[in-house]
């Protein structure tokens, strides 16, 4: 059976919210969808509580599949985690220790995908930058033509 999980890529200003894991490894806010959520709602929740962060959700990403040695089942297991844009000036980092988290914080894009320990994180935050480049120029644009229209308008 396979696992599905939702998580956010947090953006304040140009930084990256990312989490460290006791055992070193800088990771991406993520965590199992209950019950009755939607893959949204389960990726603010999982966001705000392993790193204490209150996010607006941006665009949906993308997902990723990939297999990984379950120890607690004592077996191979595939989890598929579909990924949000999503926004924070909120600086109340809080870790949540019990899911393994020392740390929270935000960190430089290049330094971001220097650090992460998943390939596949790196992939999903690079799809998420071109996400927020794309939202930014469309957004500039629609500013641009609201002015001019203004601006010729009798």
């Amino acid at each position: 059976m396979k696992e599905t999980s939702a998580g956010g890529v947090v953006f304040n200003s140009d930084k990256i919210l990312l989490l460290r894991k006791f055992s070193g490894g800088w990771v991406l806010p993520k965590g199992h969808v209950k019950k009755g959520e939607t893959f949204s709602e389960t990726a603010l929740r999982e966001v705000q509580e392993e790193s204490g962060i209150k996010a607006e959700l941006g665009e949906y990403i993308d997902s990723i599949e990939y297999q990984y040695y379950n120890f607690r089942k004592m077996k191979k297991s595939s989890k598929v985690v579909h990924w949000f844009t999503m926004y924070s000036d909120d600086m109340d980092f809080m870790p949540l220790q019990k899911e393994g988290f020392n740390e929270a914080r935000y960190v430089d894009l290049k330094k971001a995908l220097n650090i992460l320990i998943h390939k596949n994180e790196k992939m999903i935050i690079k799809k998420a930058v071109e996400i927020k480049n794309k939202s930014r120029d469309e957004s500039e644009l629609l500013k641009y033509t609201k002015k001019r229209s203004s601006q010729s308008t009798p």
